[in-house]
């Protein structure tokens, strides 16, 4: 029997032994040594633990305020991970206040096979002004490396009941060891809970209740007449009522791993958003919260300035009229006010859909955030006496909202009726024109709204195609290839271009030095600065590489520039939506002159691939004529997102693309005594 009672003993002290201690400070060395994560190798980084609480507690005098505390535990294991070390609180400041307080963090490294522990220093915690209303407190863990182990809390305690709480996230691009989260909300508030219906793991919720009881003491002071105190009383009071509870306990949460063509990965990731329905206090009627878009919209309209800051114009309209003149065409006074607009603010990088400043501090500054300038926009498309409204926006950043919320926008844009189109602007980005917005504005459908308290989705993706076509003219010879190269660019494409290489000289030099495999002169850019205009690229090439010459023959890939080698689309399987940036058009035609002395020996065939329902297609066309070879290869996209249960008919798509792209022609030298028979493929 002792002998038994010892192995029992034994095996009860070894699984408090080997437990993980989550306590803050107490990492262990197994955790510091570790040099990759048992079950996904390949993570940089690694959340060992999560822990967050969040709960209300009462002051006397006040009410209800929300506390929430932050607990995270994360393993580095190479220096892609270092971004890891980095964290961003973000607190509500203004109508109700956000304060974060106890930040105290330690890096722990193996030196010398002992752990050594460096704190984060109060003087490397910083605190910005990320918006009128928000404030970022930001800070960076010390003595990070390879193999650090970094852990930190804090917490954040808003003043007073809100609409919403902040948002749970359950799920990272690093996996998450162990995740504890809880969330006691009192029984007089009634919320829902979602999951991000676009996520793949869902994280089981425990529910249940707990009683919540406080004491009060009141000390009340009686006075006689002409105020001397002549006693003293004192007076209890309980509150007691019960809290609904919401418990996460879970382990072993994969990692959100990147896709190519994704919209915005942090979409895809589990987490949890909550939305105060009602409210329903002792000997109080119930109090409902939940709204339609149309009254959040109607809300937003009203209470945040956009009735007030629209019917103010006088301090802008000689400005507009000496602008306009005598002007009568509706689309022509919308881009003479869209640019005067753009040339006269500059953006302040801070995204929002309220004009924090004013809009007539705005523009007598020539600066403001979104809500500042295109609120500023649409309130002088309307003084012009155009249709014009503000649409409320969500940033690919701040995700897709989950239900009716102010929360669900953090951004603003234009829109203008002319006729029967409605044409969306966002005058915040230099390079915009009128019907074509930034990326970061271009997320699903935004919420036009108007004065009268109506309002309507707006779809922020563009349905028109943009084209980028591109010639080249080749003399092929048995020392190299030479050409020009003509490219064409509208639209989006024109757009990126101009983003991607910032000014005329800098995008003139880029193509200069484009590929060390090839020599580029006389290049010539058109239309650059011309905001909505094509872009006309040309120059003269040279090169060495592009071909083998192997015995008598010479083969060669015709595509030579911006062919596509590999598939984009090359895991097994696909969990995720497919994204496309816009509808585009990408022609390719190569015109090649077969160098004297050669033949045709072998042409890749013509194909044309289509996808379903119209939504794409690829033509691979090859002609031969005399001494001239001609391919014309074209992908158009009609369709910008696809379900990820298309993805293997979008791979197949990509396969046979790269496939014919990379199909070579094959020149044979023609005999000296000329008596060789001539072949005949691809005639």
């Amino acid at each position: 029997m002792t002998k038994y009672l010892f192995i029992l003993s034994f095996l009860i002290l070894s699984s408090t032994t080997y437990a993980q201690n989550y306590k803050f400070g107490k990492v262990s060395k197994s955790e510091v040594a570790q040099k990759q994560h048992d079950k996904d190798p390949d993570a940089n980084a690694a959340i060992l633990y999560k822990y967050q609480r969040t709960y209300y507690d009462y002051k006397q005098n006040t009410g209800f305020f929300v506390v929430t505390e932050y607990h995270e535990r994360i393993k580095i294991y190479n220096k892609d991970g270092f971004d890891w070390a980095t964290h961003h609180i973000s607190a509500y400041k203004g109508g109700y206040e956000e304060n974060v307080s106890g930040i105290r963090g330690v890096s722990y490294n193996l030196e010398n096979g002992k752990v050594e522990e460096t704190k984060l220093d109060r003087k490397d915690i910083y605190e910005n002004e990320a918006s009128k209303y928000r404030e970022l407190t930001t800070f960076t863990m010390p003595a990070v490396k390879e193999g650090t182990v970094i852990e930190y809390e804090y917490k954040k305690i808003s003043d007073r009941i809100t609409t919403s709480m902040d948002r749970i996230n359950l799920q990272y691009t690093i996996p998450i060891d162990k995740l504890n989260i809880s969330v006691t909300i009192p029984e007089y508030l009634n919320f829902g809970v979602y999951n991000n219906p676009k996520a793949a793991f869902y994280a089981k919720i425990n529910q249940g209740t707990k009683p919540f009881k406080r004491s009060f003491s009141n000390n009340q002071r009686n006075s006689s007449y002409g105020g001397k105190v002549v006693s003293h009383s004192t007076s209890n009071s309980v509150l007691d009522y019960m809290q609904n509870t919401y418990e996460i306990d879970q382990e072993d949460i994969p990692a959100l791993k990147t896709e190519s063509h994704v919209d915005y990965m942090e979409n895809y990731a589990a987490f949890l958003d909550w939305e105060l329905k009602f409210t329903k206090f002792p000997n109080s009627p119930i109090d409902n919260y939940s709204q339609t878009w149309e009254g959040v919209s109607k809300s937003i309209y009203n209470d945040s300035g956009f009735n007030t800051e629209l019917r103010n114009q006088r301090f802008f309209d000689d400005d507009i009229d000496a602008l306009l003149g005598t002007l009568t065409n509706q689309e022509q006074k919308m881009n003479k006010i869209f640019n005067f607009v753009k040339q006269k603010m500059t953006w302040n990088d801070y995204v929002g859909y309220i004009a924090e400043n004013g809009l007539r501090d705005a523009y007598e500054e020539g600066i403001g955030n979104t809500g500042d300038i295109n609120l500023l926009l649409v309130s002088m498309l309307k003084y012009a006496n155009i249709d014009a409204n503000p649409v409320l926006v969500s940033t690919v950043s701040n995700g897709t909202p989950l239900f009716p919320t102010k929360n669900g926008f953090n951004y603003l844009i234009a829109a203008a009726k002319i006729g029967d189109k409605v044409i969306l602007m966002d005058a915040s980005d230099p390079l915009a024109i009128p019907g074509e917005l930034p990326k970061r504005a271009r997320n699903w459908q935004g919420r036009l709204i108007r004065e009268d308290g109506t309002s309507e989705w707006v779809n922020l993706q563009p349905l028109y195609f943009s084209e980028n076509k591109t010639r080249l003219n080749v003399q092929l010879a048995e020392d190299g290839i030479s050409g020009k190269y003509f490219n064409n660019l509208d639209a989006l494409y024109a757009r990126n271009f101009r983003l991607n290489h910032g000014n005329l000289s800098d995008a003139t030099a880029n193509l200069e030095s484009a590929s060390s495999n090839y020599s580029i002169s006389e290049v010539k850019i058109e239309n650059f600065e011309q905001l909505g205009e094509g872009i006309h690229n040309t120059y003269v090439f040279n090169t060495q590489s592009g071909q083998d010459v192997i015995g008598d023959k010479i083969y060669v890939k015709p595509m030579l520039f911006d062919v596509t080698s590999e598939n984009p689309f090359k895991a097994e399987t696909r969990t995720l939506p497919i994204y496309f940036d816009f509808p585009m058009k990408k022609h390719h035609q190569v015109n090649m002159l077969i160098p004297e002395g050669y033949e045709v020996e072998s042409l890749p065939q013509s194909a044309m691939v289509h996808l379903k329902d119209a939504a794409g297609e690829f033509k691979y066309l090859v002609k031969h004529s005399n001494n001239v070879i001609r391919i014309d290869s074209e992908v158009n996209l009609a369709q910008t997102i696809f379900a990820a249960t298309d993805y293997e008919y979008i791979q197949k798509f990509y396969d046979n693309i790269i496939k014919k792209q990379n199909e070579s022609i094959v020149l044979k030298k023609i005999s000296a005594d000329g008596l060789e028979e001539r072949a005949d493929s691809g005639r």
